[in-house]
C-alpha cells in the first residue's frame, strides 16, 4: 500500500505541475479535486460511496450544448464523481484482487445483456449513418453509469450495519431536498413548481426545471418510508409518519401528473404485497391526502393540473381511440401519445429487433417509446426481464427476513419499481439520473441482502448476516 500511494503521489504531482504551467486555473482546481477524490476512493471505497449518496441529488449540472434537435447534453458533477470513484475502486480491485470484479446477483445477467443490446443497436445506428457517434456515445455512457453504480455498490457494501448507515444518510438527503423544494416553490414567481436542487436558477424564464425528476425521486423515497410504516410502531412510527407528511406536499407541488399516477400505483402495490397493516396503511394514505386537500393553495392547484389534461382551454387536441370514441388532450399528453404511435407504426418497423440506437428517435417523451425506438423488441424484452428480476428478488428478501428495516426496504423497492413503471408512461423515468441513481443504489442494497441469504450459499467474505 505505501508503494502504491507513493506512485499515485508522483503521478499526481507531475499532472498538476503540467496543468499549472499550461492549463487554465479552473482545470488546475478541477484536477486537484479529481486527484484528491481518486486517492480518497482508492483508500476508502466505503466512505467514497457515502459521498455519492450526497451527490446524487445535491450536485449542480453543466450544460454542454445540444446532442440533437430534441436532446441536449447535460453533465452533472455527480456524473464525473461517479466515474472517478468507479475507476479508483476498479483499480484497487484489480491491484489487490481481494474479491471478484462482479459478485453474482440475480440482476446482473439481464443488466449486462440489456447493456450489450444498447451497444449493438447504437453501433449499428452509427454504421448506417442514422445517429451521430459522439452524441450516442455520450448518452450511452449516461445510461451505463447507473449500472456502474449498481455493480460498485454490490461489491463494496458488505454488512447490514453499512446498509443502515447509507439509508440513514439517504434520509438526511431527502430532508435537505424537501427543504430546498419548499424554498424554491415559495420564492418562484415564474411557473412555480417544486424541483430538485440545482435544476434551474430561481425565476428562470427558460423552463429548464424538471419537476417529474423530483416526483420520481419521491416515489423511491416514499416506497421505503411507507414500507417502514408497516414494520415499526411507537416513536419511530411517529417520526416516519412525520417525515412522510413533511415530504408529501413537496411531491404534490411538482404538479407532475405522471408522478401522481405512479404514486397511486405504488400505494396499491404496497397494500397488496404487505403482510400486515393493510387497513392502517390505506387509512394513512387516504387520511393524509384528505388533510393535505384542506391546505390552502394545494388541492385546487393539483385538481386543476389533473383536469387540464382532458378538459378546459388547454385540451385542444382531439385523439381518436377507436371503438372507445374520442378524447380531448392538452399538448403534452397528446405529444406523449403521438410519440408512442410514431415509434410503433413508423420507427420500430424500420429496425424491429435492435431499434435505431441511442438518440435515434430523439427524446421519446415516454420511457416505453424510448426503449422500443432505441433498442427495439429485443431491448424491450430485456428491460421487462430486468425489472421483473428486481421485483421478484426483492419479494424473496421480504419473505426471507424477519428484521423490520430489511422487510421495509425490500417492500419499498417493490412498490417503487411499480410506481416508476407507471410514471414512465409519461416520463423517460429510467434514464433520469435524479431517479435512477437512488433507485439502483437501493436495488444494490437489496441484492446484497439477497446474496447473503442462507439458501444462496453464504460465505464469510461477503455475508451481511455474518458481519451485522
Amino acid at each position: 500500500m505505501p508503494f502504491i500511494i507513493s506512485i499515485l503521489a508522483v503521478v499526481s504531482a507531475v499532472l498538476l505541475g503540467h496543468l499549472a504551467t499550461t492549463g487554465a486555473p479552473l482545470f488546475l482546481v478541477l484536477g486537484c479535486i479529481a486527484i484528491i477524490v481518486s486517492v480518497f476512493a482508492f483508500l476508502n471505497p466505503k466512505a467514497s460511496l457515502l459521498l455519492l449518496v450526497f451527490s446524487m441529488l445535491l450536485s449542480p449540472k453543466l450544460g454542454m450544448g445540444a446532442a440533437s434537435e430534441s436532446r441536449t447534453i447535460v453533465l452533472r458533477y455527480d456524473d464525473i464523481l461517479l466515474f472517478i470513484i468507479f475507476f479508483s475502486w476498479f483499480a484497487k480491485t484489480a491491484i489487490f484482487k481481494e474479491k471478484p470484479f462482479i459478485l453474482s446477483t440475480p440482476v446482473q445477467t439481464p443488466v449486462l445483456l440489456y447493456t450489450t443490446v444498447y451497444i449493438i443497436s447504437s453501433g449499428l445506428g452509427v454504421m448506417r449513418g442514422d445517429i451521430d457517434f459522439k452524441a450516442a456515445a455520450f448518452y450511452l455512457l449516461k445510461y451505463l453509469e447507473y449500472f456502474l453504480l449498481y455493480f460498485m455498490t454490490v461489491n463494496i457494501v458488505e454488512t447490514k450495519a453499512e446498509i443502515r448507515k447509507y439509508l440513514a444518510y439517504g434520509a438526511g438527503v431527502a430532508v435537505i431536498v424537501t427543504l430546498y423544494a419548499f424554498y424554491y416553490y415559495s420564492s418562484a414567481t415564474v411557473d412555480p413548481r417544486t424541483t430538485a436542487p440545482f435544476e434551474t436558477p430561481l425565476n428562470s424564464t427558460l423552463h429548464t426545471s424538471e419537476p417529474a425528476s423530483l416526483g420520481g425521486y419521491y416515489l423511491v423515497i416514499f416506497g421505503v418510508l411507507l414500507g417502514m410504516l408497516t414494520e415499526y410502531s411507537g416513536r419511530l412510527f411517529l417520526l416516519l409518519a412525520g417525515l412522510l407528511a413533511f415530504m408529501l406536499p413537496a411531491f404534490l407541488l411538482t404538479f407532475s401528473r405522471s408522478s401522481y399516477i405512479g404514486f397511486v400505483a405504488m400505494a396499491l402495490t404496497l397494500i397488496a404485497v404487505t403482510r400486515q397493516r393493510k387497513f392502517m396503511l390505506s387509512f394513512i394514505l387516504v387520511g393524509g391526502l384528505v388533510v393535505i386537500s384542506l391546505v390552502p393553495g394545494i388541492f385546487g392547484k393539483v385538481r386543476d393540473r389533473i383536469m387540464m389534461t382532458y378538459q378546459g382551454d388547454y385540451a385542444v387536441n382531439t385523439v381518436d381511440l377507436g371503438v372507445a370514441g374520442q378524447v380531448k388532450l392538452e399538448d403534452s399528453a397528446a405529444a406523449r401519445l403521438g410519440s408512442m404511435k410514431s415509434v410503433i407504426f413508423d420507427k420500430l418497423p424500420q429496425h424491429p429487433i435492435f431499434g435505431l440506437g441511442v438518440t435515434g428517435i430523439g427524446l421519446g417523451d415516454t420511457q416505453y417509446a424510448l426503449v422500443l425506438g432505441e433498442v427495439g423488441l429485443s431491448g424491450l424484452a430485456l428491460f421487462v426481464w430486468m425489472i421483473y428480476t428486481i421485483f421478484t428478488t426483492a419479494r424473496k428478501v421480504y419473505g426471507a427476513y424477519e428484521v423490520p428495516w430489511i422487510r421495509a426496504l425490500s417492500l419499498g423497492l417493490m412498490a417503487s419499481t411499480v410506481g416508476l413503471l407507471f410514471q414512465a408512461v409519461g416520463v423517460n423515468t429510467f434514464i433520469i439520473i435524479r431517479i435512477m441513481e437512488p433507485f439502483w443504489f437501493i436495488t444494490a442494497l437489496v441484492m446484497v441482502l439477497y446474496r447473503d441469504l442462507p439458501m444462496n450459499g453464504k460465505t464469510g467474505a461477503g455475508s451481511a448476516d455474518a458481519r451485522a
